[in-house]
């Protein structure tokens, strides 16, 4: 696969965010889509604008609301763009401002360039493999926390017992918690239920692994799996000695 141009990707990747801002901007359906639980109504429009423009630009997609796709005339072996059009949904449906939309384009050495664009603050995130991580293009660093007594922990799910942080977050999207971890904001993140597909969390990852952070599967597992019917269970956080303790926890029987 020919190396791609980072600052050609994120313009596409500004376009697919702008084509699902239009869409949630003009919304007057926060009702169930009637496919699946959980999926809104807006959760397929954001997902065929998406679409729209991702395949424009000559990706197949990986997205949570309707899998691998191509455009009907475009190559199978097209470079792939793991979206989730709408993180959070359900935070944008009942009016908390924490959604976004998150995008990561993987290549043959794994995840190459990663956007995550929050709707609700207009804060974007941008990273390239091996080129840094930005928040709203300034570059961005992790906290350096080492203690979990210390950490304030984004969590995803309901926790089995007490870590022993000394505070916790659900903000109920996780693309934009993992990004508040790369940011400084919190120091690390924790699924605590092993229900992510691959698009809640990959460009978020990248991210996060570019402003310095560490992240890991709590089973072990590969993070970066192009299978929409995958769960994973990541962890991030600001240094290696708070990942592990984490990890201690999170793998605690219950």
């Amino acid at each position: 696969m020919k190396a791609a141009n980072p600052s050609q990707v994120l313009d596409t990747f500004r376009g697919a965010a702008a084509a699902v801002a239009a869409v949630l901007a003009t919304n007057t359906d926060w009702g169930a889509s009637g496919r699946r639980n959980g999926q809104y109504a807006v959760d397929l429009d954001a997902d065929r604008a998406c679409l729209q423009v991702l395949y424009a630009a000559g990706y197949r997609v990986l997205s949570e609301e309707s899998g691998v796709t191509a455009a009907p005339d475009g190559p199978d072996d097209a470079p792939i763009v793991v979206v989730d059009p709408l993180d959070g949904s359900t935070n944008a449906a009942h009016g908390i401002p924490w959604f976004a939309t998150a995008l990561c384009l993987v290549d043959d050495a794994g995840p190459a360039v990663a956007m995550v664009a929050n709707h609700a603050t207009g804060v974007v995130f941008t990273a390239s493999r091996g080129g840094g991580a930005f928040r709203d293009g300034e570059p961005c660093r992790s906290n350096d926390t080492t203690s979990l007594s210390s950490a304030i922990v984004g969590v995803s799910g309901l926790p089995t017992h007490h870590y022993g942080w000394a505070q916790f977050r659900a903000m109920g999207a996780s693309a934009p918690d993992i990004c508040s971890v790369a940011g400084g904001v919190t120091d690390a993140f924790c699924d605590t239920h092993d229900q992510h597909g691959v698009w809640d969390y990959l460009a978020s990852v990248l991210i996060a692994e570019e402003a310095g952070c560490v992240a890991a599967e709590v089973h072990g597992r590969d993070l970066c799996v192009l299978d929409h019917t995958a769960r994973r269970g990541p962890v991030v956080a600001s240094t290696p000695e708070l990942l592990d303790a984490l990890l201690v926890e999170r793998r605690r029987p219950s």
